[in-house]
């Protein structure tokens, strides 16, 4: 249980003055001692808690004049909380004083140098506490804007290579079948729009993703005809997760280029995705020989969509290559409007 700093003041003054009442002072017996403590927990009470609501107060102005207006609220805590506590401490007989006021004088001089000395103390912790949440804070803000850069960069460096891709496969289609051409030109459109909205947002939902690769798998089959089998198997509750704009697409697109178009006899790409538990789980697959060393280079698809999962989702997310097979595992989150940081 963790007590409140009010309290951890109160008892830290009251020790403090326990132990300088010890060092300076004789006591008979135990009794003595109590009596001393009581007496301590009193003006400890008492000052404490007018200091620490003055501090709540006055420590969190700015300003040059912050320093005087410290000061002042602290001694007069001080001089009230004395009074207040030598009020109690005389009526209920723990010190009986020859005159009220000498007493009081005596009290106050010792309260004075150990409520300065705490405060001064305090406020310097406070001081230094705030200056290194104020960098921490800075340097959380600097991350967000690295990452938010990062994934701008990775982003504009994988959606040209895409559409371009997409255009040469349309062109070849114009003079040969117009309405092949036509039917490619409406998904190229949504394709598009698609790349168009996604620097919007840096998770769409899976669905939409896979509703793009399908339209891009369609104008590829145009090109490669039978050559290019596809299969999409999805859970309803994968497609409500969300990934990250062309994240899928970029795995396709490498069975595409890496698979089919080098094989006379073409072969099949399997989209997976599923759910299990807090985790998404979508997986590329195809019959080729297995993924191509320099696909996993510096600069490389692979790569730019390892640097868009980390700069996203930092470890929470993988991307794993096995053979033929890469998988993508991240959170499953629902909610695609999710931003950095």
């Amino acid at each position: 249980m963790k007590l409140p700093r009010s309290v951890v003041a109160i008892l830290l003054i009251t020790l403090g003055a326990m132990v300088i009442n010890l060092l300076y002072s004789q006591y008979e017996g135990w009794r003595g001692v109590v009596n001393m403590f009581l007496v301590t927990l009193i003006y400890s009470t008492s000052i404490g808690s007018l200091c620490y609501q003055a501090g709540e107060r006055f420590w969190r102005r700015s300003g040059k004049q912050s320093l005087i207006v410290n000061a002042l609220a602290m001694v007069a805590a001080v001089v009230l909380g004395s009074f207040l506590g030598h009020i109690l401490v005389v009526g209920l007989g723990l010190i009986q004083p020859r005159t009220f006021w000498g007493s009081f004088r005596a009290t106050l001089k010792f309260a004075l140098l150990i409520s300065v000395t705490f405060g001064v103390s305090v406020m310097i912790y406070e001081y230094y506490r705030g200056k290194f949440a104020r960098a921490e804070l800075e340097r959380e803000r600097a991350l967000k804007l690295a990452s938010e850069a990062r994934l701008a960069s990775l982003a504009s460096r994988i959606h040209p290579h895409f559409l371009f891709n997409t255009l040469n496969t349309i062109s070849a289609l114009i003079h040969e079948d117009p309405q092949k051409a036509d039917e490619q030109l409406q998904r190229l459109s949504k394709l598009l729009r698609f790349s168009l909205d996604a620097p919007e947002t840096n998770l769409v939902p899976l669905d939409r993703e896979l509703q793009m690769v399908a339209d891009y798998l369609e104008i590829e089959r145009t090109r490669f005809a039978d050559r290019l089998r596809y299969q999409v198997e999805a859970s309803e509750e994968a497609r409500e997760c969300s990934v990250p704009p062309f994240a899928v697409q970029t795995l396709v697109e490498n069975s595409v280029k890496h698979h089919i178009s080098k094989r006379r006899e073409g072969g099949e790409i399997l989209v997976r995705a599923e759910r299990r538990g807090g985790s998404l789980t979508v997986t590329v697959s195809d019959d080729g020989p297995g993924i191509p060393a320099g696909s996993t280079l510096p600069g490389h698809g692979f790569d730019i969509l390892r640097g868009r999962l980390d700069a996203l989702f930092r470890t929470d997310a993988k991307l794993e290559i096995a053979g033929s097979e890469v998988t993508i595992t991240l959170p499953a989150h629902v909610d695609s409007s999710l931003r950095i940081g």
